[in-house]
């Protein structure tokens, strides 16, 4: 090799055996790091190996545990229902042998009132002439108890009284009589005792310390469900788009983990609705803010039951009616826990809830659009967005589960934020991923006018904030622009109504579309505006967080708004 490389010079014998020695090691070190190759990705496919059957395993070990706890939930189901079945049975029988015993009581007493009497023993006094004065006999004392003049025999008790005695001074008003007795008296029955008492609350902080806990709770009449949820509950730090990292609690997802809001839960009128519910870190509920279903599935503490184990709550919202402001569900409202209400809301127990409308044959749809209603206004799917206006105070995110719950002071009538947030963004772009904060960045708006086939765009807003908020909309110098429509409030869309047996149409079909450029709200209010920027441009949504006392502004956020 190196002869060819230094042509007309011979090597040397031992410039030979350097050089052989050199290939031999070259070759010698490229055949170790072919080894050493080999070994390392022989060691990488069993690693991979080894983690494939390692990760089948667990989701085989997953599966069953998965299994098994349904199964023991169906047991445990099955057992409460026959427990229940059982306890109702034992009921209809005591209850079908009291009425039974009533019964026979009542026909006996009723054989006792019919038994004839026995005739009285005094002897009838002779005729005596009508218009002569009837003397009194000085010896007779009509009181006297020795007299039996115009009484009955002592046996003569009648034995439906309740003592089984009489008074001997007081006359017998049937004396010497043949009449029959009056009906006697009816003997009250004994009152029924309850098998356990009911709890008599001595105040408010005694109602609330003793609520109806189950770990299990039997969806009564379960249905077929047309959409269904399963939501489990978090716990854990995120951060916030001003850097803030606080401990939150929410409502999580397959899809959508720990990420706050909770998830978007959206099902349509008319729909079974289902939400399986497995909630951890002590007893919790949801609540559909707005809706009203039966009480054990509106998820309010106080008046079902809280729960520790697993429930599935089941609901429909009712189909709307073109012209009829009475039906109909359509709108914007929110879920949330019911246990220590105000403290588990502001933890972030709490996610948005869209009613959509049916599609009715007199009002069709166009194409990439929905209504806001059943007879209410078109909208653009793409670009729909729900801003939620949320302030934060750090000392309440340090509480446990039940604080003030047992009547102490745990300062949950003063709320101080430091923090002041807009939440949100377009609903058909919310962000997937695991330990995400969604926050409104910027908004589009489309530039709509009559007859477009590309519809406006529909605002929703949802306040899960605890003071005073006011929503202005400006153009990009400041200047109040009236571009939204308020539509509906708390899913009940605006109607004219002056008529009482007529139609309610839509208040912009009516001819008074209610125009702003200011919306003032509070807590858990929700509100649908439909965009109409006058012209293509930059705008800007201004949020602002006023004091409950003062009305001074003490939050902002200003989101940038582009109309095109």
């Amino acid at each position: 090799m190196m002869e060819t490389l230094l042509p007309g010079r011979r090597l040397s014998f031992q410039e030979r055996k350097a050089a052989e020695k050199k290939r031999k090691e070259a070759a010698a070190k490229k055949k170790r790091e072919q080894e050493a190759r080999r070994k390392r990705e022989a060691e990488a496919k069993k690693r991979a190996a080894e983690a494939r059957k390692k990760r089948e395993a667990e989701a085989k070990k997953r599966a069953a545990e998965a299994k098994r706890k349904a199964d023991e939930a169906k047991k445990r189901r099955e057992a409460e229902a026959k427990k229940r079945a059982e306890e109702a049975k034992r009921r209809r029988e005591e209850d079908a042998r009291r009425k039974q015993a009533a019964e026979e009581k009542r026909r006996r007493e009723e054989e006792e009132a019919s038994k004839p009497k026995p005739p009285p023993t005094s002897t009838t006094p002779p005729p005596t002439d009508p218009n002569k004065p009837t003397e009194p006999d000085e010896n007779t004392d009509p009181s006297d108890p020795e007299d039996n003049t115009g009484t009955e025999p002592e046996d003569s008790t009648d034995p439906t009284e309740p003592d089984g005695n009489t008074d001997p001074t007081e006359p017998d008003d049937n004396s010497g009589s043949t009449d029959p007795d009056p009906e006697p008296e009816p003997v009250p029955e004994p009152p029924v005792v309850e098998e356990e008492a009911r709890h008599i609350f001595d105040s408010q902080v005694d109602f609330s310390s003793n609520q109806n806990e189950q770990d299990m709770p039997v969806t009564e009449f379960k249905m077929t469900p047309n959409i269904s949820y399963e939501l489990d509950f978090y716990g854990t730090d995120l951060r916030f788009d001003d850097g803030a990292e606080v401990e939150m609690w929410s409502f999580e997802t397959d899809d959508q983990r720990k990420c706050f809001p909770g998830p978007l839960i959206r099902p349509k009128e008319g729909q079974i609705f289902h939400a399986s519910f497995s909630p951890s870190k002590g007893n919790h509920t949801i609540h559909w803010h707005g809706m009203e279903p039966d009480p054990r599935n509106d998820g309010v503490g106080h008046t079902s039951f809280e729960i520790a184990g697993e429930y599935t709550y089941q609901w429909q919202p009712e189909k709307g009616r073109p012209g009829v402001a009475d039906y109909g569900t359509a709108g914007t409202y929110f879920y949330h826990c019911h246990v220590n209400t105000t403290l588990h809301v502001q933890m972030g127990m709490f996610g948005p809830l869209i009613i959509d409308p049916i599609v009715h044959e007199d009002f069709p749809v166009t194409p990439g659009a929905r209504r806001a209603f059943v007879d209410g206004p078109e909208y653009d799917i793409d670009t729909e967005a729900l801003l939620i206006p949320y302030s934060l105070d750090t000392r309440w995110h340090g509480m446990n589960h039940a604080a003030g719950l047992s009547g102490e002071d745990a300062g949950l009538n003063h709320f101080q934020p430091k923090h002041f947030y807009a939440l949100g963004g377009e609903l058909a772009r919310r962000p997937s991923g695991k330990e995400q904060v969604w926050s409104m960045k910027s908004l589009r708006a489309n530039v709509y006018k009559e007859g477009d086939y590309r519809k406006p765009t529909l605002l929703r807003l949802l306040n899960a904030n605890y003071l005073p908020t006011m929503l202005r909309f400006q153009d990009k110098y400041g200047n109040p622009v009236a571009m939204a429509e308020v539509i509906a409030h708390d899913g009940r869309p605006y109607r004219d109504t002056h008529e009482k047996d007529g139609v309610s149409l839509p208040c912009r079909d009516a001819g008074y579309p209610m125009m702003t450029s200011a919306l003032a709200s509070g807590s858990a209010e929700r509100y649908d505006l439909l965009l109409f920027p006058p012209a293509a441009g930059d705008y800007q949504v201004v949020l602002d967080f006023k004091d409950w006392i003062t009305d001074e502004v003490i939050g902002q956020r200003i989101i940038p708004l582009k109309a095109s």
